[in-house]
């Protein structure tokens, strides 16, 4: 595990695609739902919490000295209450990839294959995923590069087709019902996906180069907050917010509504390889990094035994998880965002004080002995 390496570059563009994922399908509807025609204002509030978020968490990478999120918190706490906060962290990453995985599964059951059971698209997209943690972390590295161009292609293309469309009326009145709406919904966006950005704590040791690798986390970010105002705010512009809020998948609903010169339509599939890229890409690291992690927790040389019991664990837990639509949007607009806040940032602050005190006293220890 220890032997796997990624360039900077290769890190951003995990970071973008993450960043991107699932939130492409699922963050429209809830912002414009409760933010109206200002959801797009949210998601630059978000983005720019976002970037504090991160460079806290680049500075505990800087604290933890290549080691991953998961050898930081035993060597600081010790193997009792160190493995207590760490089964909370890997907990939220299974959980958060099984819910990853159903959003794929009811998106492709509800919009493109209708007639497959919701199982067997989990099994068949998680087999994927299994092999791309089989193969390690310097392989996704690797492919995201391949990827990444594909993605700015289409969606540029998305952007372009639609522009035609765009009602500029749509985004009026500004701020209509107050500044309160708009910070209040933008905790849908920093708890998915800002505060799941803590997964790269598992990750960031694996890449070369100190200090362009956080660079590259706080451009991520950004390039990827960037992608997520852009898709909100055309879903606004030529939907309109109402519309967009009623939709499960609005952006979806977007392609469906691109036309070039009245005979060039049904492109909507074009638009669904971006988010089953993206959506590829959050799983994959989201389950390696649980897998490291576990591995890591349990003092195990290699990840790669784990990867097909926990897949299947998964599976499972992908369709129990929540049993429709209607609840899963519940959970997202009443329970997500606190459970996020607690594995996001209060554990990893929990974690970033002891290392905090550790360095302190390292450093105070040497200043003694010289």
């Amino acid at each position: 595990m220890d032997n796997q390496k990624i360039s900077p570059r290769q890190f951003m563009f995990l970071v973008i695609l993450f960043s991107v994922g699932s939130s492409i399908l699922i963050v429209p509807t809830p912002l414009t739902a409760n933010a109206k025609q200002d959801a797009w204002l949210s998601i630059i509030i978000s983005i720019a919490a976002g970037l504090l978020l991160v460079m806290l968490y680049n500075h505990m990478a800087t604290l933890m000295k290549g080691q991953t999120f998961v050898q930081a918190t035993i060597a600081v706490y010790g193997k009792w209450f160190g493995r207590i906060l760490l089964f909370f962290y890997l907990s939220f990453l299974y959980i958060l990839a099984s819910l990853v995985l159903r959003n794929i599964g009811d998106f492709m059951t509800t919009q493109i294959i209708p007639e497959t059971p919701l199982q067997f698209t989990h099994i068949l997209f998680l087999i994927v995923v299994i092999w791309g943690a089989y193969l390690g972390l310097e392989a996704i590295g690797r492919s995201s590069e391949m990827f990444v161009p594909w993605v700015v292609l289409l969606v540029f293309f998305f952007t372009i087709t639609l522009s035609p469309q765009i009602k500029m009326e749509n985004l009026q009145p500004v701020l209509s019902n107050g500044i309160l709406p708009v910070l209040n919904t933008s905790t849908f966006v920093i708890g998915t996906p800002l505060l799941e950005m803590v997964t790269f704590l598992m990750i960031i040791p694996y890449v070369k180069d100190g200090k362009t690798k956080k660079k590259a986390w706080l451009l991520g970010t950004f390039l990827g907050g960037a992608v997520l105002t852009l898709i909100t705010l055309l879903c606004i512009l030529i939907l309109g917010s109402d519309l967009t809020a009623l939709n499960t998948y609005p952006s979806y609903k977007l392609a469906q509504k691109i036309n070039i010169a009245g005979f060039l339509e049904g492109l909507e599939i074009m638009v669904a390889i971006i988010w089953m890229i993206t959506i590829f890409f959050k799983m994959v690291i989201l389950y390696y990094s649980t897998t490291v992690g576990i591995a890591q927790f349990l003092t195990m040389e290699d990840h790669r035994p784990l990867l097909l019991p926990l897949g299947m664990g998964m599976v499972v837990l992908s369709i129990i998880a929540y049993p429709d639509v209607a609840y899963f949007e519940t959970f997202i607009n009443e329970t997500w965002f606190p459970y996020a806040i607690t594995h996001g940032l209060i554990i990893p602050l929990i974690v970033w004080a002891g290392l905090l005190i550790k360095s302190k006293n390292q450093t105070k220890l040497q200043h003694d002995r010289s």
